[in-house]
């Protein structure tokens, strides 16, 4: 063979075999990039599904998280109110005890009032029960001795008596005797 036809046979061989290789390629390159296609789409749908199921998960933490915060408010404000319920309470209670106090001590100023004016009335009447006492001791010594000033006065009456009936025995005596005379 001529050294010419190697060069036309050759590179005839080496494109028959490089046909061959391409072909045997390109069929399968269609299989594989089929493939590779479907594992991308597949991987998207994957990567989207986990996505939504990421932003599923997200929505409802953000809302179980919304509803905590929710519940943490109501029950602060619950708190919130209770306390200031308490201490508006705390505050009536106070107002009432010192409104309480107050009247308390208004009727103990009345009260110690009352004991002084009560003590005076007392001291009045005591006053009045020695007056009288002493008014009875008075009179009781006085009645005695108008007793016996009238016992003594009545035996003088009795004595003048006595002497006026003496005097008029002794004057019709004296009268008797002059008329005898």
């Amino acid at each position: 063979m001529k050294k010419s036809k190697i060069y036309f046979i050759a590179p005839i061989i080496v494109l028959g075999v490089f046909f061959a290789y391409y072909w045997n390629f390109r069929s399968d390159y269609d299989a594989k990039q089929a493939i590779v296609l479907q594992a991308e789409k597949q991987r998207k749908i994957d990567k989207a599904t986990a996505e939504a199921l990421m932003r599923q998960r997200a929505m409802q933490d953000a809302i179980d998280s919304q509803k905590q915060r929710k519940a943490e408010r109501i029950a602060r404000e619950e708190m919130e109110r209770k306390q200031k319920e308490d201490k508006e309470n705390a505050r009536l209670e106070a107002e009432k005890a010192d409104q309480e106090a107050q009247k308390l001590q208004r009727q103990a100023e009345k009260l110690e009032k009352d004991v002084g004016t009560a003590k005076e009335e007392i001291t009045k009447i005591e006053t009045e029960k020695k007056f009288s006492e002493e008014e009875l001791v008075f009179l009781k010594d006085f009645t005695a001795q108008a007793v016996a000033n009238q016992t003594k006065l009545a035996d003088v009456l009795t004595k003048i008596r006595a002497a006026d009936l003496a005097n008029e025995k002794a004057a019709a005596a004296a009268a008797a005797a002059a008329k005898s005379k």
